[in-house]
């Protein structure tokens, strides 16, 4: 779609829409907008005919909004939100960043991903202190004051907000004396037979993907571990079979150290978000970004 002005337009009354909305009334948001309360209300009337839906009810004393209203409000406040980090953004690169950023990340994906990304950021941000809280356990963020969370699968918590950070490749793997001494699997069907390094401890099946179509797995075996790293061990040692990530596997594929189990199966890929309440602050902003454009800057390479 060509910018014109008729969308500059329709963006400035989406803009004013969002401030009515958060001040709750037309005549605090002209206040706030350094608007007269005619403007506010000619701006939401053009938006209404454009849309051609009422957004909002509204009389001297009350005001309350349609469910087209609610439906639109998401998209107007996004609109707003956006604008404002995008200044603060800019406001941070003409003067050299200040403040503390807490973050939390498990140990082994942690070590492997996101601190050399951390280092990289400090030497650019010299004055943003960096409070880096490593554990497996998914933390309350909000109870414990932290800003930003590297978090693995879909987020439950819709009151957070998650950004996507990378999609790890993953591969079925086994050391060489494991294969040896069990037998390398033929097929999709004997996988279930033998015996896994179980992690995380609630994994009861593996999904993968065969000539096309999902296979579940039982998952079996006698180490269970809430530890990423001690996965890791556990199968280089020759204890069983796991779905290891490609950060992990591959070089030790390459060396000889571990073994692709069936390379023409596909497992599913770890999702690996960045988790942080709807509002943070602008230094925590900044490491949001700059860890989001690093790992697209990776997957642009990888390609």
């Amino acid at each position: 779609m060509d910018i014109n002005a008729s969308i500059l337009d329709d963006l400035r009354a989406m803009a004013i829409f969002a401030a009515v909305v958060r001040q709750g009334s037309f005549a605090a948001a002209a206040r706030s907008l350094g608007l007269t309360r005619a403007v506010v209300s000619h701006h939401i009337r053009a938006l209404e005919t454009k849309l051609g839906v009422p957004l909002a009810q509204r009389s001297t004393r009350s005001f309350s909004l349609t469910p087209a209203g609610q439906a639109f409000r998401v998209h107007c406040e996004r609109l707003l939100d956006e604008a404002v980090d995008g200044i603060r953004s800019m406001e941070l690169i003409r003067a050299e960043p200040r403040g503390e950023v807490r973050l939390t990340c498990s140990h082994h994906f942690g070590t492997k991903r996101i601190l050399p990304a951390l280092v990289a950021f400090r030497r650019r941000y010299p004055a943003v202190r960096l409070h880096v809280a490593m554990s497996d356990s998914n933390v309350d963020i909000v109870q414990h004051g932290v800003e930003l969370a590297v978090r693995a699968g879909p987020l439950a918590d819709s009151s957070l907000v998650a950004r996507r950070l990378l999609l790890e490749p993953t591969l079925l793997c086994a050391a060489p004396a494991y294969l040896r001494q069990r037998g390398a699997p033929a097929s999709v069907d004997e996988l279930a037979a033998h015996r896994w390094i179980v992690y995380p401890p609630s994994q009861k099946s593996a999904t993968v993907l065969a000539h096309g179509a999902k296979v579940e797995i039982p998952v079996q075996g006698d180490i269970v571990t809430d530890s990423a790293a001690s996965r890791l061990a556990f199968v280089l040692a020759g204890d069983g079979i796991a779905r290891l990530p490609a950060y992990d596997a591959a070089s030790l594929i390459a060396s000889g150290e571990l073994v692709r189990v069936l390379p023409e199966v596909e497992t599913a890929p770890l999702e690996i978000f960045l988790v942080h309440s709807k509002r943070i602050g602008p230094s925590a902003r900044l490491l949001r970004d700059y860890l989001l454009d690093d790992a697209a800057s990776e997957d642009l390479a990888a390609a």
